[in-house]
Formats: C-alpha cells, sequence, structure tokens
C-alpha cells in the first residue's frame, strides 16, 4: 500500500498549513496587543493574523516551496 496520496485532503491540507504556520500566532498576537495599546483584543486579533500569515509565507520561501 502506497502513502503517495494521504495528506492530499481538504482537511490534511488545512491542517499542514496550520501547523506550519503556528508559531507566528502568538508571536503576532504579543506584538499587535503591544502596538495598539488602545484596543488590545482587536490589536492582538488582527496582530496574530499578520504573524501567521507572515510566518507561513516566511517558511515557503525559505524551504524553497515557493
Amino acid at each position: 500500500m502506497s502513502d503517495i496520496g494521504l495528506l492530499n485532503d481538504p482537511l490534511s491540507m488545512a491542517f499542514i498549513i496550520l501547523l506550519v504556520g503556528s508559531p507566528g500566532l502568538p508571536i503576532g498576537a504579543i506584538a499587535g496587543a503591544l502596538i495598539w495599546r488602545r484596543h488590545r483584543v482587536a490589536g492582538a486579533v488582527i496582530g496574530a493574523i499578520i504573524g501567521f500569515v507572515l510566518w507561513f509565507f516566511g517558511w515557503m520561501w525559505l524551504a524553497d516551496v515557493i
């Protein structure tokens, strides 16, 4: 039995994306809350999203995926 097609379904791909980009979530959340002090929760959420995206695309660039 081959495992070539094991991780090609949408749920597995979403899990891999979340796993790879997850270190950017707390880093971005902390940075966003510290930068936008008046609205800490909104800053943390926006920072977490931006941190996740930057970390994920940085990983893709350094891993020569893109």
